[in-house]
Parts: structure tokens; C-alpha cells; sequence
């Protein structure tokens, strides 16, 4: 019994490490094709395309936010610094399960940065947004 939680542990703790590891070689297409689908999506919200943009949405944001009137609405109102960034800077990109994880560093209009971890999938062959986490950069700024 106490072999098999240690051994559970581990294999925790290796699948952590592998999802924590960042993109290699490999995967360097994937994470350049999904930095496409976001460099997408933001000039399409900076267009102020809500349709546009819309199209680069997985089917879980689809099912939520179901017309694109409805999406651009919620990204415009509570999430500024991704409709219109004064800076986005593209970070870091790790894999996470069949996806990829690329974070971006985006400064708002009052000069303040944010970091956004956008979760990728594919759906049909092309990289789409899957959701995004916004938090504020502490490391950032004066």
C-alpha cells in the first residue's frame, strides 16, 4: 500500500514536470502556429471585429458565449487590456496536455502590465483559443 501511494507521488510528480517543460524542437511549429491564432485574434479585436475575432474561439468559449456580439461584449467591458493594449508582448510557451499554454505580456492603456496565459487546442487541424487567465504583473513597470 505504501509502495503504491509513493509510487502515485512520483508519477505525479513526473507528469507535472512534463507538462512544466517548455516547448522543445518539435513543438516549436505548434506553438508558432498557435502564436498565429492569438496575433490573430487581437488584430481583430483591435479592428474592433468582434466577429473576427470570434473565429478563433474553441467550441467550450462558443458554448458559453454563444454570438459574437456576446463574446466581443465580455472581452471588451472586462478585459480592456486585451481588446486594446497599448503593448502585447509574447512570452513563454508550454505544453499542457494536447495543448500548448502561451502566455503574453500585455500593457494596458494606463501603462500597467498584465500577463495573459492563453490555453490553445486544436480543433480540426487549427489552433484555437480555448480560454485565457489574466493577472496582473507585479514583475513589470515602476
Amino acid at each position: 500500500m505504501m509502495r503504491l501511494r509513493f509510487l502515485s507521488a512520483a508519477l505525479a510528480l513526473l507528469m507535472g514536470a512534463v507538462l512544466a517543460m517548455p516547448v522543445n524542437a518539435e513543438d516549436v511549429a505548434g506553438a508558432e502556429a498557435a502564436r498565429a491564432t492569438i496575433q490573430s485574434q487581437l488584430d481583430a479585436f483591435r479592428a474592433e471585429s468582434a466577429e473576427d475575432a470570434y473565429e478563433f474561439a474553441a467550441p467550450n468559449i462558443r458554448r458559453i458565449f454563444p454570438t459574437a456580439k456576446v463574446f466581443g461584449s465580455l472581452v471588451k467591458r472586462g478585459y480592456p487590456m486585451v481588446w486594446n493594449p497599448a503593448d502585447a508582448e509574447f512570452l513563454d510557451a508550454k505544453p499542457r496536455g494536447n495543448g500548448i499554454v502561451q502566455r503574453l505580456r500585455f500593457i494596458d492603456q494606463q501603462g500597467r502590465a498584465h500577463i495573459g496565459e492563453y490555453m490553445m487546442v486544436q480543433v480540426n487541424g487549427e489552433w484555437r483559443i480555448a480560454g485565457v487567465k489574466i493577472t496582473r504583473d507585479e514583475s513589470f513597470g515602476v
